[in-house]
């Protein structure tokens, strides 16, 4: 199948997009040093304070996980070379399915990380951690084990987590309505030149395709190549520019998010 002239242009840039965040897969599966912690700095602080739960491993976790998926999305477009042309694939879904895992991991880190206050990014960091007791919970019951540990054991370990850093545990408990909705919305605010309901824009719409909602054509490319009577036989494919479009913002969240948790992670970079 060829492409346009403007398609060929949207295809460059997604690559050149993708080219740039390779420095990130490096620093997430090799023995970098780029996720220490220095003592003194903000990081070091939330993590004594939310310790075993620090806020700077879940932060780095959510980095892996979208530099993970980026990774695999480069993967999956880029296929033989010969002299200077690229082949590359695209698929209608499975890639907006990747995309949305790189964005929604991208944007947790960063709400984790983006607030000022260090009471903030505590609240947020012992939510999850509830959060993630509960679907742990659901788990184990779903397999018929048990955790190692009960719930109300659990639950007193973060309250107390909570009570030692000067939260109200009612705080935490108000946090818990984040929803990814809310998370991206917010870290989106936190990224110039996007804002909050681009942000969402670009989440639903990478959940439209991966859910195969019927809106979520209106996200591809469609040939109609017949009808019978007011059904149409139509062949629905990647449409570049939302591609290009899904993409760049995923990659400015991702490297936004590394750059806050660079600042938090260095010794000058305040409480």
């Amino acid at each position: 199948m060829t492409t346009s002239a403007d398609e060929q242009q949207q295809l460059r840039a997604i690559l050149t997009r993708l080219e740039s965040v390779k420095r990130y897969e490096a620093l997430t599966t090799s023995s970098s040093s780029a996720w220490d912690v220095q003592p003194g700095s903000a990081l070091a602080g939330d993590d004594a304070k939310t310790n075993p739960y620090q806020v700077s491993h879940l932060a780095w976790q959510a980095l892996t996980v979208a530099s993970d998926h980026l990774h695999c999305l480069r993967l999956s477009l880029v296929g033989d070379q010969q002299g200077d042309e690229i082949t590359v694939t695209m698929h209608p879904y499975a890639q907006a399915t990747l995309v949305r895992a790189a964005f929604e991991n991208a944007a947790r880190a960063v709400w984790l990380l983006a607030p000022g206050k260090r009471l903030t990014r505590i609240q947020r960091r012992l939510a999850l951690q509830v959060d993630n007791n509960t679907h742990s919970d659901r788990m184990h019951d779903l397999l018929g084990t048990a955790p190692n540990r009960t719930a109300t054991e659990r639950t007193r370990q973060i309250r107390d987590l909570a009570v030692r850093a000067g939260i109200p545990v009612s705080d935490v408990k108000k946090e818990l309505t984040f929803g990814y909705k809310k998370m991206v919305r917010t870290a989106g605010d936190h990224l110039a030149g996007v804002g909050a309901d681009q942000a969402e824009a670009v989440w639903s719409a990478c959940s439209a395709l991966a859910h195969g909602d019927i809106h979520s054509m209106s996200f591809l490319e469609r040939d109609v190549l017949g009808r019978v009577g007011n059904v149409a036989l139509a062949r629905l494919s990647t449409d570049s520019k939302i591609l290009l479009w899904i993409t760049t913002i995923t990659v400015q969240m991702i490297e936004y998010g590394f750059q806050l948790y660079k600042e938090r992670a260095s010794c000058h970079s305040g409480t």
